[in-house]
């Protein structure tokens, strides 16, 4: 008999040095009762359980993994996500506007790596890949990719956008010490099968974003399109939200370099808070449909 499930947690992973002790999956340990486990075969790790309608189960880092075991999930006849609200919870990087510990409520999803790269180098673009803001969009070295257009970007249902917003309203977010205060917002969540960090990448992500009338992006991280690509793929995208604390900014300060910054940037104080409160955030969401 299939297990029923009214809530499935994805986070991406657990037990990563040097993230925070049990990765994303520990504080779902640490607040629920997941005594019960089901294997699923396809799935890496065992779907952790609470005998009352929730599931959690890391899905690994990146989009293929994230895509294959949500695909996984939604494919074998051991889970029944039929009446479930899916949810992506972890840790995300975002522009410096955004203070650590923040959290996104996405409201679309923008695949990065769909769309064309063109050699620097080449033309007129190579001379003013790095011009910044003041560069015109055919001088930069991307653009969408013609032959996919439109199946990189998920748009997630409003409805329950808005429904995950009013269970946020009431819960309280830590803060870094000497940072701005968090706070929730809804807004673009850029996915990437690479992990990238530095000014002109961001330039370039905000302007294909432009290209495709989307954006401005308040998140990025690692799985979620592959997660949404899967769901969309089993119908199951309208129920699917993505709940992402802000751990680090994407890009330096002014007189650093994109590496020095990107060593210091992810700092133990950072990634606890972020995860903490999109934990925070999530449980709420969670504990209100099952209200």
């Amino acid at each position: 008999m299939p297990v029923e499930l009214d809530a499935l947690v994805l986070p991406a992973f657990e037990d990563l040095d040097p993230l925070p002790s049990a990765g994303e999956v520990g504080p779902w340990r640490d607040a629920y009762d997941l005594t019960e486990r089901t294997d699923v075969p396809g799935v890496a790790a065992p779907l952790r359980r609470d005998g009352a309608g929730l599931g959690v189960v890391p899905t690994g880092i990146g989009k293929t993994a994230a895509a294959t075991t949500t695909a996984a999930l939604c494919a074998d006849d051991a889970v029944d996500l039929s009446d479930a609200l899916v949810l992506s919870v972890g840790i995300a990087g975002a522009p410096p506007d955004l203070p650590i510990g923040s959290v996104v409520i996405a409201d679309e999803i923008v695949d990065w790596d769909d769309k064309c790269r063109f050699d620097p180098d080449d033309g007129p673009a190579g001379a003013d890949a790095d011009a910044g803001d003041d560069a015109d969009a055919e001088d930069v070295p991307i653009a969408p990719d013609p032959y996919t257009e439109g199946r990189g970007v998920v748009d997630l249902e409003p409805d329950l956008v808005s429904d995950a917003v009013e269970s946020a309203a009431g819960v309280d977010l830590a803060s870094v010490e000497e940072a701005p205060e968090p706070a929730v917002t809804v807004g673009t969540n850029v996915c990437a099968d690479e992990l990238w960090h530095g000014r002109t990448v961001a330039d370039h992500v905000s302007w294909l974003l432009e290209a495709l009338d989307r954006g401005p992006y308040r998140a990025t991280e690692m799985e979620d399109a592959g997660t949404a690509a899967a769901l969309r793929r089993f119908g199951l995208a309208d129920r699917y939200l993505s709940v992402r604390g802000i751990s680090n900014h994407d890009r330096p300060e002014p007189g650093e370099s994109s590496r020095e910054s990107f060593e210091t940037s992810l700092t133990e104080a950072g990634l606890e808070t972020g995860l903490a409160n999109a934990v925070r955030v999530a449980r709420a969401v969670v504990d209100d449909r099952r209200a």
